[in-house]
């Protein structure tokens, strides 16, 4: 019974129920009809549906008086909290659209959620409707799976529904620590590190792949890792307690450089150059708070190549 009363109710026009409660606030077809530019007729035919759809009689007509069934009076009260309902969830949607409001789901690696929660904290103070939750991973995560809005991230940014803009372009070198490089020694060519110590990072399995850039000469360099891990922050983390040598992101180790915690050996020579992206919903599918907070971090949210 509660299947058929569903479908029933699911085969109502919505217009239709509009009109009804229109007719009976106005309290007349003709000043409904006025008030919606709709012929008299048209207002009484579509009332008339209603009535049929629902099979029974909710308004009470004479040549005089228009007045609510049992029946209609309890349909008209349900139906006017609706629209009501409906209307201010339309109004709630467009503000939505309008208005920063609601939350932001963000997700950025270690390396970057320093200076992107530097970034957020003006934008907070601006939008104080907004909320932002952000999900520090070195794991590679499925956007659109796990409800993420705005993503700053390096690497690959495919994914479908969300536009992807460069921030910043960073070539990746050869580092050690001052330590490691005291007790191995330091590498005058490339052909030297196969006797050294080495990080391989974003890698799996007992082999990995550099490819090296000397001038205009490129060179792949196949080794076995004495370590390796899937994320650069981890790499540089053990580069730093002087594991060996790895091909790290310029960007992320120029302040250890000018401190003297890393070294960039075979300055000649380096990496891929990879870079640093913000990906954020399309304008489709994308809120005001979304937008405003995308449009926020392309404006402020800068990184040094070499710092």
């Amino acid at each position: 019974m509660a299947a058929k009363i569903i479908g029933a109710a699911a085969q109502e026009d919505l217009n239709d129920v509009q009109l009804f409660v229109r007719v009976v606030k106005a309290e007349s077809f003709t000043a409904a009809a006025k008030e919606q530019g709709l012929p008299i007729s048209t207002v009484s035919r579509r009332v008339a549906r209603l009535e049929e759809k629902l099979g029974t009689r909710l308004l009470e007509r004479t040549t005089r008086s228009l007045r609510l069934s049992e029946t209609g009076r309890t349909y008209f009260t349900h139906a006017e909290r609706a629209l009501e309902e409906l209307a201010r969830g339309s109004r709630q949607v467009r503000e939505r659209h309008v208005v920063p409001r609601g939350k932001v789901r963000l997700t950025c690696t270690a390396a970057l959620g320093p200076a992107v929660t530097r970034a957020l904290a003006p934008y907070l103070v601006a939008q104080p409707l907004v909320t932002v939750e952000i999900d520090v991973t070195d794991r590679r995560v499925d956007l659109s799976l796990r409800g993420i809005d705005v993503a700053v991230r390096a690497g690959d940014v495919g994914a479908p529904d969300y536009v992807a803009r460069k921030l910043v372009e960073s070539p990746r070198h050869l580092f050690a620590s001052p330590a490691y490089l005291a007790r191995k020694g330091r590498p005058e060519e490339v052909a030297d590190l196969e006797a050294h110590d080495l990080v391989g990072a974003g890698t799996s399995g007992a082999s990995a792949v550099w490819e090296l850039w000397s001038g205009e000469r490129r060179r792949r360099f196949a080794f076995a890792p004495r370590l390796y891990v899937t994320d650069f922050t981890s790499a540089k983390q053990a580069v730093l307690a002087g594991v060996g040598i790895g091909l790290l992101p310029s960007r992320t180790c120029a302040e250890h450089v000018r401190s003297g915690e890393l070294v960039r050996v075979l300055p000649a020579v380096a990496g891929p150059t990879g870079a640093v992206w913000l990906v954020y919903r399309s304008r489709r599918t994308a809120t005001a708070a979304v937008r405003s907070c995308a449009e926020h971090l392309l404006t402020t949210l800068r990184f040094d190549p070499n710092a």
